[in-house]
């Protein structure tokens, strides 16, 4: 018994200082441990980027006013080839697609994630220069478009090739040096799908909920509400703040939905604030100066009039449904009593 004690002794003691040794402290080599740089920057040193991908090209600015970055973005289309000929002889020429138009907009939150993933660049991994016989493993040899970024006024070029094994991430040559990296695939993402992922979607950079008072102006009216406590969407006039105003409250909803996607940086009829149909400033708690507004337009359309909102935050002029903004006009006058 006593030799088979002593087997289990040292097994145990060999089992313990296998688990002191796993747990060791010890740090990982930068490529497990975390993401590898592959160039630095940050958003104030970012300028602009282009990407050229096979169905989409976009080029993104940066802009800066008293808000912070925004960028001005445009997004193009390729051609889309003809449809092949029909074989039936007396079958009709078939018309290539229109083309269609390329869009501008303004990205706010989009663009500064973006901007972010790419000032500096960091990788998930870091693969090391790639010979030519090996393009197609990496999907170097069809790569999905390349992308140049110029951060302090220098020009970073990166091909974008094929998606990780088994995942989203995708590999992509750094041309300055050479190397091949895998990069996250968000920022592929970005770029490939510009103009579904880029433009900004809120009207404002603050939280509905944070907005406890709005000033409403309709030429030479005025009025304020106070958000009534413990009714989150319900309104009040400022003199009798306890009281919930369901005209107002129900008129400000309408307000909120005044969301589009079309950006029009350049209205064809000029547009000043006096001509607004009304405009709404926002306050958070008890400032004094507005935290942003919104003014809403109408101008002359291809069918009929067409509505549009300007904010504070997303710079341009915005198309909105006319639906909703025809309740906002007719209802103004019911708030504004």
């Amino acid at each position: 018994m006593k030799p088979l004690a002593l087997h289990g002794a040292l097994l145990l003691v060999s089992a313990g200082l296998a688990y002191s040794v796993w747990n060791k402290d010890e740090p990982l080599p930068e490529k497990q441990q975390g993401m590898v740089e592959v160039w630095g920057g940050a958003q104030p040193s970012f300028s602009k980027l282009s990407f050229e991908g096979k169905t989409r090209k976009v080029r993104l600015e940066s802009q800066k006013d008293d808000l912070g970055y925004y960028y001005v973005t445009t997004v193009s289309f390729e051609e889309t080839p003809p449809p092949a000929a029909s074989a039936a002889p007396s079958a009709a020429p078939l018309k290539p697609p229109e083309p269609k138009p390329p869009v501008r907009f303004v990205s706010v939150k989009a663009g500064e994630t973006l901007v972010k993933a790419l000032a500096p660049l960091k990788a998930v991994r870091a693969v090391g220069k790639v010979g030519p016989e090996r393009n197609e493993e990496f999907g170097l040899d069809k790569p999905e478009g390349t992308l140049k970024v110029t951060i302090d006024g220098k020009e970073h070029v990166l091909v974008l090739g094929g998606t990780t094994p088994g995942g989203s991430d995708r590999y992509a040559k750094y041309q300055n040096n050479g190397e091949v990296f895998a990069i996250p695939g968000e920022i592929a993402q970005s770029l490939l799908f510009g103009d579904s992922r880029l433009p900004e979607r809120d009207p404002h950079g603050f939280k509905n909920d944070a907005i406890t008072r709005v000033r409403i102006q309709k030429g030479g009216k005025s009025r304020e509400l106070v958000r009534v406590k413990e009714k989150n969407e319900g309104w009040g006039d400022v003199a009798t703040p306890d009281k919930q105003d369901e005209t107002a409250g129900n008129w400000m909803t309408k307000v909120g939905r005044l969301r589009g996607s079309e950006f029009v940086e350049k209205p064809a009829t000029a547009l000043r604030p006096e001509s607004a149909l009304v405009r709404v400033e926002y306050f958070e708690g008890g400032g004094s100066k507005p935290s942003g507004f919104l003014e809403l337009y109408k101008v002359p359309g291809e069918k009929g009039n067409d509505y549009l909102i300007r904010t504070e935050w997303e710079r341009w002029y915005v198309k909105v449904p006319a639906s909703t903004a025809e309740q906002v006009e007719t209802d103004a006058a019911s708030v504004l009593k």
